[in-house]
């Protein structure tokens, strides 16, 4: 019976998930420093009005670089999912929100944002439970439950308490990657460790 042979494409695509990760949490923590006049809003969106919002672009185009890094690990509908997710990503960086966003739209910059962020809100927790069942660490099962409550509660709740638990949700997106990544590397390292089974003939 023939063994799968380790696949090469791995190894970019995890440093890629890793690297876009990291870059997104570096931005958006560089950013709170930058501009902490704006921590009490509810959505970081916001941030790409400021001065610095070129960076909040750049943070979500390294999540969507990510998520595609993700894409590229897994496959089947969890892939799709992930690379849905990562273009969302890409136009959220591609296009800032209203400053009457994301409640109201008045512009199709802020159309698109706002359309790519619900996008990006659905696609990753119906990926992260479409993942789960293939989860081997309890954060990976437990991380689909945590992270629609966050992100509901956060844009109920008013004032400073909103906008962490908003913040939390970015972070679990992003813990979400890094977790998936290091799991489907492992297991990848492993198997591929495995004596080759003979082939009978």
């Amino acid at each position: 019976m023939p063994t799968s042979a380790p696949q090469p494409h791995r190894r970019p695509a995890a440093i890629v998930a890793y690297a876009g990760a990291g870059l997104f949490i570096i931005l958006l923590a560089v950013l709170h420093g930058v501009q902490p006049h704006m921590i009490s809003d509810a959505t970081i969106s916001k941030y790409a009005l400021g001065t610095a919002g070129w960076m909040l672009q750049c943070a979500f185009v390294a999540a969507g670089l990510a998520y595609a890094g993700v894409g590229r690990l897994l496959s089947g509908r969890p892939a799709l999912l992930s690379w849905l997710t990562a273009a969302a990503f890409v136009i959220m960086g591609a296009f800032r929100i209203d400053a009457v966003g994301p409640n109201r739209i008045a512009s199709f910059h802020g159309a698109m944002h706002t359309g790519a962020f619900f996008v990006v809100a659905v696609l990753a927790h119906v990926l992260m439970f479409a993942r789960r069942s293939e989860a081997k660490s309890a954060a990976l099962r437990v991380l689909p439950f945590i992270a629609p409550v966050l992100v509901v509660t956060g844009f109920i709740l008013p004032g400073i308490v909103g906008a962490l638990l908003f913040r939390a949700w970015t972070l679990t997106l992003v813990a979400w990657v890094v977790l998936t990544t290091r799991e489907t590397e492992t297991s990848t390292d492993l198997h591929s460790s495995l004596p080759a089974a003979p082939v009978i003939v």
